[in-house]
């Protein structure tokens, strides 16, 4: 498996984190070191992947504030 190909899922968890963010910002914030909620997104590759696809893993979660704002 080459490099791009284990980026791929890397940066679509990326883009769920995102819109899981969002989705979130409505109700209660997540309290620091709490656990990510579970989530399931369809990738680039048209592959159904989990959060939980990754436990026992390491993840970097980035999640970045709303675009054209100053955070």
């Amino acid at each position: 498996m080459n490099r791009m190909s284990r980026l791929v899922p890397v940066l679509a968890l990326l883009a769920a984190a995102a819109a899981v963010t969002i989705a979130l910002a409505a109700d209660a914030p997540l309290a620091v070191g709490s656990p990510a909620p579970s989530f399931t997104l369809t990738s680039s590759e048209g592959k159904s992947t989990s959060l939980s696809d990754f436990k026992g893993k390491w993840v970097v979660l980035y999640f970045y504030p709303k675009d054209f704002t100053g955070g």
